[in-house]
């Protein structure tokens, strides 16, 4: 009897009408949470800061409902790309309309406010469901803290870096 030496050899002896046994296989098993449907659970509370606003926020299983400082999300923030921003951590794991929002606003202008409002909200929704939840929005970047600060001013200066203007004579 020949050993078979070559590829040729070993592709004679199988013909493709069997399967190859299962340790064989280059298919990863099904991941178990692979049918995960994100549902609603709830509450859940975070803080989110910006520069110098700070947003306390809660959330609930609801209709979408938005409550900052008392108004609406539309009234408080009237500018549409800081609406898209707030609501970016929702959108990322599929929760949009699932979840009323209550904010406390604190501190800072109006983009310092929508990027503390998003921290919190991507907080809150990270400390509800760990597991699920929280690779996704640190991958995003939702749950990273934004430390860009205003430089102080400093002495002998107009502001943080501009100079008075130089003369020579």
């Amino acid at each position: 009897m020949v050993e078979p030496t070559g590829i040729e050899d070993v592709t004679q002896e199988f013909d493709g009408s069997e399967e190859f046994p299962a340790e064989y296989t280059t298919e990863s098993p099904e991941a178990p949470d692979a049918a995960y449907v994100p549902t609603a659970s709830g509450p859940g509370a975070g803080t989110g800061r910006r520069k110098q606003a700070v947003a306390r926020v809660r959330i609930t299983p609801g209709a979408g409902e938005w409550k900052i400082n008392g108004k609406p999300l539309e009234v408080y923030f009237p500018d549409k790309v800081h609406q898209q921003e707030i609501k970016e951590p929702l959108v990322s794991l599929g929760f949009e309309g699932a979840y009323d929002v209550f904010a406390r606003l604190d501190g800072g202008g109006t983009s310092g406010q929508a990027g503390a409002l998003r921290h919190g909200l991507a907080r809150a929704l990270a400390g509800l469901d760990p597991e699920n939840n929280r690779p996704s929005l640190k991958k995003s970047g939702f749950l990273t803290r934004d430390a860009r600060e205003v430089e102080r001013k400093k002495a002998g200066l107009k502001k943080a870096r501009k100079a008075p203007q130089f003369s020579k004579r």
